[in-house]
């Protein structure tokens, strides 16, 4: 039987430290490269899978 693993697949994902960018996770651990997040530079994000607006009009 092989064990289960709980952890995300490598990618993208926003910063654990609560930085507006993204952080590379490699399946294991967090590692040092970083990213511009591209919801923060155009003014939307994602939440719960919908794009809301971070600006006021």
């Amino acid at each position: 039987m092989t064990p289960a693993t709980s952890a995300a697949p490598a990618g993208w994902y926003r910063d654990p430290l609560g930085i507006p960018q993204l952080r590379w996770w490699n399946g294991i651990s967090w590692t040092n490269h970083i990213h511009e997040d591209p919801a923060v530079q155009s003014g939307w994000r994602t939440e719960f899978g919908t794009n809301v607006h971070t600006s006021v009009a």
